[in-house]
């Protein structure tokens, strides 16, 4: 899928692709950590982000199986095994009155701003449901053109375009807004099946956001950041990369 490009990049330009839920948002410990403390879980915020990406990472593997995440979260946030099954029915129940990802990671929002100030396009890729653009919005996380976040050149919904993680031709569309190759972009992104094969497949350069080291894949398939302002470090060899050969043509 192509579309008019809103702003073309020459091919000395490195592109930032970025997921969204689990790298820029991430899930309201302030409203589900009570609901795992009442059950004898985890009682801090740090303590519950930490279960959160174990879970998913468990969840999501990657090998391109799939888990339950609800049913998984109740061993990793630390609750007793009797009280589990309770748990999970009533956590299942509570995330689902919304889209409980959407708390604004503060240091994604800073390396958006660094990124950003370089120069550096950025188009978000979101796995969602529509709100994608709205969530980031109101968490003050970016938005097109003017808002209280930081600006970025388009928010990628796959509801709304009709593509899902990993179909290469989402990250394709999310190039082509820009006018961007494959060649000059990276992808960061929190899952191996939707994110890493996803862009992967589409000739891009991809980056697992694996804060506390839990991806399970073959040492050196893909490359790791544990922490989110890493990502700014590739981007800038990659300039340099661009810079030094020319860089390829933008896509057309």
């Amino acid at each position: 899928m192509t579309r008019t490009p809103t702003a073309r990049v020459d091919g000395r330009t490195p592109v930032l692709l970025t997921d969204a839920g689990g790298v820029l948002l991430l899930n309201n410990h302030a409203l589900l950590l009570p609901l795992v403390s009442r059950y004898g879980g985890v009682t801090t915020p740090e303590a519950y982000q930490r279960a959160s990406f174990a879970c998913h990472s468990a969840a999501n593997p990657a090998d391109g199986g799939a888990g339950d995440y609800y049913g998984l979260f109740g061993a990793f946030a630390g609750i007793p095994e009797e009280r589990r099954e309770a748990f999970t029915e009533e956590f299942r129940a509570l995330s689902h009155t919304r889209n409980m990802c959407h708390l604004a990671n503060p240091h994604a929002v800073a390396m958006l701003r660094r990124v950003a100030a370089k120069g550096i396009p950025v188009v978000v890729v979101s796995q969602a449901d529509g709100t994608a653009a709205q969530l980031l919005r109101e968490a003050e996380v970016c938005q097109v053109g003017d808002g209280p976040g930081v600006p970025v050149e388009a928010v990628v919904d796959s509801a709304v375009v009709g593509i899902d993680k990993p179909d290469p031709a989402l990250f394709r569309h999310a190039l082509d807004i820009v006018g961007a190759a494959p060649s000059q972009a990276v992808h960061l992104g929190d899952t191996v099946p939707a994110d890493v094969r996803g862009a992967q497949a589409a000739g891009i350069r991809a980056l697992h956001y694996d804060p506390f080291g839990d991806c399970g894949d073959a040492a050196g398939d893909h490359p790791h950041v544990q922490r989110i302002a890493e990502t700014e470090t590739v981007l800038d060899a990659m300039a340099a990369e661009l810079g030094q050969g020319g860089g390829p043509s933008p896509a057309r």
